[in-house]
């Protein structure tokens, strides 16, 4: 389970990222009126809150399911 739980927090962290890079592209399209820049700012946005909200519920899950069965041992 230890596996399924770092990749769920990774999963968590490249999310972050993408919604980092996401706001990045964003503000510079903004900045030079470039909107297909903009565009894909707001599309990586989208997918990193995605992609972290995912490995989010992985994590939860991972943890619900070692409760479970250390509930289930006692």
């Amino acid at each position: 389970m230890a596996t399924i739980r770092r990749k769920a927090a990774e999963q968590e962290v490249k999310g972050v990222g993408q919604k980092v890079k996401g706001v990045v592209q964003e503000i510079a399209g903004r900045a030079t009126g470039n909107s297909d820049l903009r565009a894909r700012g707001e599309v990586n946005q989208v997918a990193g809150h995605v992609r972290s909200r995912a490995g989010e519920a992985a994590r939860k899950i991972s943890s619900a399911v070692n409760r479970e069965k250390t509930r289930s041992r006692r």
